[in-house]
């Protein structure tokens, strides 16, 4: 089956747009909160919700993937339910695209949750050389903010990518889809990338030289990022494969800080061709210092119809949210995507939204959606 919008012929819409949100794992506790999740964002005139299905170290619909290395099928703390299948069908009455967003990327696990014997995610359970290190050797991550730790999978792994874009790819083949969102597709900082698979890699592309000991020489993060870009391409295939007409995104770290910072340049991967669509996190607190960010990803783009800017709620506002829609919309830029569902539904922005900037409904620009 594939992605089918609604039951009954409904009017093309002339506006078009997309009007996406971020919907994390707090949203799909129950049946009956994605109900009415779904719900409140359909009568606010958003058009596509990007629902996390990859959190914590665990998927959130029934993966075979998974089972296959683990033992587990989905997620332990959502009762055995395959929420991607919920929303789903949920959404499709209301006219909602549902992107799967692979919120963790490699991130494997999280101490704070069923984090395993090891504390350190189920995944390292069985594969314990996956671990991701520093200099010194440690593969604890600390959460910014504080909550704990982040423990990464290698980046450069053959068999670590090829597990990634099996998840990706599972949902791509087996599930009503427009598209998937894969993220966190970087580093967590410099001192990153010292473990024994990689410092060998790294010697056998550099005559037997290993990887520098200052995490920030530019050479060593050249080889970093060129090895993310390799991972994009593959995905993107492998997601292909599996259905051609599954379009694939990405929310990066804005350029030009997430080179030197995360070892994360999604421009290349525009240029490549391993997106379809990007939504860089121009998250600002103001529409003056967004339009600023904005201009530079703009920029670094070879073209900005495939530029769909993240913006966030939680820093400004909903009439500061209303003036950086329209700034978008000045740029002539194919939408948004907001982060995200709670802070919109606590700030009272969705009824705000609905009598401003989103006071009608809009189709897709990726085909002509039928919109109740």
């Amino acid at each position: 089956m594939r992605w089918i919008l609604a039951a009954v012929a409904l009017p093309v819409l002339a506006m078009t747009e997309i009007r996406g949100v971020w919907v994390d794992r707090s949203s799909l506790v129950s049946r009956d909160e994605i109900r009415t999740t779904l719900r409140n964002l359909a009568d606010a005139h958003f058009n596509t919700v990007h629902v996390n299905v990859w959190s914590r170290g665990y998927p959130l619909w029934h993966s075979r993937v998974f089972e296959r290395e683990t033992g587990i099928l989905t997620d332990p703390g959502m009762s055995g339910r395959d929420v991607l299948a919920e929303v789903i069908e949920e959404a499709r009455p209301l006219g909602l695209a549902v992107i799967p967003w692979f919120e963790y990327g490699f991130v494997g696990g999280w101490d704070g949750y069923f984090p395993g014997p090891g504390r350190r995610g189920v995944i390292f359970e069985t594969h314990p050389d996956w671990l991701a290190m520093t200099r010194a050797g440690v593969s604890a991550f600390p959460i910014q903010g504080g909550g704990g730790n982040f423990f990464w999978m290698v980046h450069t792994r053959p068999d670590v990518q090829d597990f990634l874009i099996a998840l990706v790819a599972e949902v791509a083949g087996n599930y009503a889809v427009p598209a998937v969102e894969f993220d966190r597709a970087r580093y967590p900082q410099m001192d990153c990338g010292y473990d024994a698979y990689t410092r060998q890699a790294y010697a056998d592309a550099h005559n037997g030289n290993p990887p520098p000991d200052d995490p920030n020489n530019p050479k060593w993060v050249e080889w970093r990022t060129g090895n993310l870009n390799a991972f994009m391409r593959r995905l993107y295939q492998g997601v292909k494969d599996a259905d051609w007409r599954v379009l694939i995104t990405n929310a990066p770290v804005p350029l030009p800080t997430s080179v030197p910072n995360f070892a994360q340049n999604y421009g290349d991967w525009v240029r490549e061709g391993s997106l379809d669509f990007v939504s860089p996190q121009v998250y600002r607190r103001d529409v003056a210092s967004f339009e600023r960010d904005l201009q530079n990803q703009i920029r670094a783009l070879p073209s900005a119809r495939r530029l769909v800017p993240g913006l966030d709620i939680t820093n400004s506002g909903p009439d500061e949210l209303v003036k950086m829609i329209s700034a978008v919309r000045a740029q002539g830029l194919p939408g948004v995507v907001v982060w995200y569902y709670r802070s919109l539904l606590t700030m009272g922005a969705l009824p705000h939204l609905r009598a401003t900037i989103f006071e009608e409904r809009a189709a897709l620009p990726w085909r002509r959606a039928r919109v109740e």
